[in-house]
């Protein structure tokens, strides 16, 4: 596509921190980090920012690339986690955010945010916050209802 920044990056035309690339893929540091590292795991093809819509074996294939690119920042940047998010609405090119995770000591120790949020709408961020408990009977009316639209 003409106008889309990731495809200029993938083709040389803007250039980028790349950490990563293979024939299909690119991986390179993000220019607006909130995080030391945090980098994006792009297709070189275009494929529309829902990735979920992508073809099965592009899908893998893109999430395979990406557990590699994770690995090369463990290592890289000496963290034990990278944490991933696919949202997809600032650029409407698929791409997998990677945040390292700093400050832990081993893989895996539980924590757990202080303050719970909730959101009825899309605030223009992702959040792995928790929110406050939700009884159990309106999640099992819920989860009902989504089974039923999807005739499970």
């Amino acid at each position: 596509m003409d106008t889309c920044i990731f495809c200029k990056i993938a083709s040389g035309e803007i250039p980028a921190a790349k950490i990563w690339e293979d024939e299909k893929f690119l991986a390179v540091l993000d220019a607006f980090p909130n995080t030391k590292g945090m980098a994006l795991v792009i297709p070189k093809a275009h494929y529309d920012s829902y990735a979920f819509d992508m073809p099965n074996d592009v899908y893998c294939e893109f999430f395979a690339a990406t557990k590699k690119v994770v690995k090369i920042l463990e290592t890289g940047l000496e963290v034990k986690r990278v944490a991933l998010v696919m949202e997809g609405m600032g650029v409407n090119h698929a791409h997998l955010k990677l945040y390292p995770l700093f400050g832990l000591e081993v893989k895996f120790k539980e924590t757990w945010a202080k303050d719970k949020v909730y959101f009825d709408r899309y605030q223009g961020y992702i959040s792995t916050q928790l929110g406050e408990q939700a009884d159990s009977e309106v999640l099992k009316r819920l989860a009902e209802e989504i089974k039923l639209k999807n005739k499970l």
